[in-house]
């Protein structure tokens, strides 16, 4: 998912940044999230976003008739004005936004906001295993690991293990692929579940240990590294 900020204010782009890219990283959505600080550097950037953040008053143009601009391109993603000036809530409607908020904008109704067009989207990873007659759903982001049994797989989270009648591989492409990542012939892991790595040898946030396979060990570390670089937020 692309995301788009733009704003004047620098610190407001950076705190809304940090906003966005933890909400993300919660719901383990990839993300990349870009600033910018005038309207017509985001009209003449080639990106295509899914969801842009616009100010609505600038020095030379304002946020609306960049939204226009937007639209007569045929701009399909969502558009949230956020902006100072809620009497603008009414102008707004001609270019469809997703939102209209005025400023300081809440964390709550951002995450609100951002929820809902995840679900819109469907873009909010769940998975439902039938489990000696039970039905469980679970959350994508609640995984640590998957490990092959057999014809089956089990599913371990942070408080259960479960057993799915899938394979490895079946469960695997359920998931976001950006996160989940097989080190060994039997054993996914999703990243964000990783504490710590020594040579082959990873530390889950929950204290288990895993083993890198010795065939994988190259291949896991660039893409371990390029997850880090793309969806953590570096202090």
């Amino acid at each position: 998912m692309k995301i788009a900020i733009c704003d004047d204010d620098g610190l407001f782009r950076q705190t809304l940044k940090d906003n966005v890219i933890g909400y993300c990283q919660e719901k383990r959505i990839a993300a990349d999230v870009y600033e910018f600080d005038a309207p017509d550097t985001l009209l003449a950037d080639k990106a295509v976003f899914d969801v842009v953040f616009m100010d609505y008053q600038f020095e030379s143009q304002d946020g609306l008739e960049a939204a226009k601009m937007m639209r007569a391109r045929n701009f399909t993603g969502s558009i949230i004005f956020v902006t100072a000036f809620p009497q603008f809530v009414y102008d707004s409607f001609e270019v469809q936004p997703f939102r209209f908020f005025v400023k300081p904008l809440q964390e709550e109704k951002l995450r609100a906001a951002m929820d809902q067009y995840l679900r819109q989207h469907k873009l909010l990873n769940h998975i439902v295993i039938i489990q000696d007659g039970e039905q469980f759903t679970i959350d994508a982001a609640d995984i640590l690991y998957l490990e092959g049994d057999g014809k089956y797989c089990l599913i371990r989270t942070a408080n259960n293990t479960y057993r799915s009648s899938k394979t490895l591989s079946q469960v695997q492409i359920l998931l976001p692929q950006h996160c989940f990542y097989r080190i060994h012939k039997s054993y996914v892991v999703n990243m964000y579940s990783i504490s710590c790595i020594q040579g082959r040898e990873l530390l889950l946030v929950n204290g288990e240990k895993a083993v890198i396979g010795r065939s994988h060990l190259k291949d896991f570390k660039k893409s371990y590294m390029d997850f880090v670089k793309n969806y953590y937020v570096r202090l």
